[in-house]
């Protein structure tokens, strides 16, 4: 495929690729502000109504294993569908069954087993349609996208959760997910760029074993599943802080996440802008420095709601930055592969944000210098990563 620039494309496949992975990102953000009401309604603890959280995410990333390939091998329309019809159907169980927190934990099973296929297509659309230094840019469009939806998903859900009580919440979801179903019916197109092929379970498990031992796929994905990991266990925690020991009501902690949320807005655009004048690696060693900086930030200052928000502010513009680089590391080999890898990519992040998470949750992270410890710890594997590639790279040129 040839490059262009990014103004030469055709809007259809960013724009589509935008309007797919945003059913995702309602999933995971616009429950968050809630957990706090969920926990006291239901009777359930605080460690329990984590698992609201974990069963979407684990569902999530382990769905996606089967949506990569077979969308690689039937093609993208016929998965988006198939995905999309699972994720109504378990926002639906939420809606009718909301006071039952096992009938809850059950919908969430089925909303992640659905959207699974929106983490995967958003961004194989956009190889199938992109290369090079495009793909990267086009990756970083991607980004700001997925940076909107956190923005306005908990301020909503917030609101909603406050004026309506935290039920309307799922309601809500249901009406935004009928919304985008009948849309992606309409007007999305097949983007395959090859002739579909017939699904064989076993050639899958065969190449995800060739792939999971790839040193450039572990590499190129990690940045993203330990940022992910970061951003996960922050927004656990945070409903906690600062609404049960710093006071706030869940709409004004919803309309707090504006600040937070719009620094992955940031760090998005900030690479879509240096992405022609700095290396991939210049760009990942300074979004590591903002993680290291959120961390001392945490760990110096005193408990209070500015200095938590400033914290994970840092953090998430260091996440909107290492997202569109990881990923264009990740995919740009894999030209023939990429919903596989996507979806590789994507199962292992969300069983490591869902296990570890709640792991962490549970055991270690409670307080904000447990988070900022966590984020100086997240950032030296980082850094360690970045430089076992680099030496790895010198090493085969030599």
């Amino acid at each position: 495929m040839k490059t262009e620039t990014i103004n030469a494309f055709k809007k259809t496949p960013l724009l589509l690729a935008m309007m797919i992975i945003a059913t995702g990102q309602v999933g995971v953000s616009i429950y968050l502000p809630s957990l706090p009401l969920i926990s006291h309604d239901l009777a359930v603890s605080q460690a329990q109504v984590q698992s609201i959280v974990t069963f979407f995410l684990v569902s999530f990333g382990l769905s996606q294993l089967f949506y990569g390939p077979l969308s690689d091998a039937i093609g993208r329309r016929p998965v988006f569908l198939l995905g999309q019809g699972v994720y109504l159907i378990g926002t639906l169980i939420c809606v009718l069954w909301a006071n039952s927190f096992d009938a809850l934990l059950f919908g969430r099973l089925l909303q992640g087993l659905g959207a699974g296929s929106a983490s995967v297509l958003g961004r194989s659309v956009l190889r199938d349609s992109y290369n090079g230094a495009d793909l990267t840019k086009a990756l970083s469009y991607l980004s700001i996208t997925a940076s909107i939806l956190p923005i306005v998903s908990p301020v909503f859900g917030g609101w909603a959760a406050y004026h309506f009580g935290w039920q309307s919440v799922f309601s809500a979801v249901l009406i935004y997910l009928i919304a985008i179903v009948t849309l992606g019916w309409k007007v999305l197109p097949e983007t395959l760029p090859y002739p579909k092929s017939r699904f064989s379970p076993v050639k899958v498990i065969k190449g995800y074993g060739e792939l999971i031992t790839s040193q450039q796929v572990i590499t190129s994905a990690s940045y993203n599943w330990i940022s992910y990991l970061g951003a996960v266990v922050s927004l656990s925690v945070l409903p906690f802080l600062l609404q049960q020991q710093l006071g706030m009501t869940v709409s004004e902690y919803g309309q707090a996440m504006i600040i937070p949320s719009a620094g992955l807005l940031i760090g998005s655009i900030t690479v879509s802008r240096l992405n022609r004048y700095c290396s991939k690696t210049q760009l990942l060693s300074l979004a590591f420095s903002l993680m290291a900086i959120a961390g001392i930030w945490l760990l110096a200052m005193p408990l209070a709601v500015m200095n938590l928000i400033i914290g994970f502010t840092i953090l998430t513009i260091a996440q909107g930055m290492s997202f569109p680089i990881s990923m264009s590391l990740l995919l740009e080999p894999h030209p023939n592969r990429v919903g596989a890898v996507s979806a590789l990519s994507g199962s292992i992040q969300m069983c490591i944000a869902g296990f570890f998470g709640e792991f962490l949750v549970r055991h270690f992270i409670a307080t904000q210098i447990d988070l900022g410890v966590f984020y100086l710890m997240s950032t030296l594997i980082m850094v360690s990563v970045l430089a076992i590639s680099r030496k790895e790279q010198v090493v085969t040129v030599e």
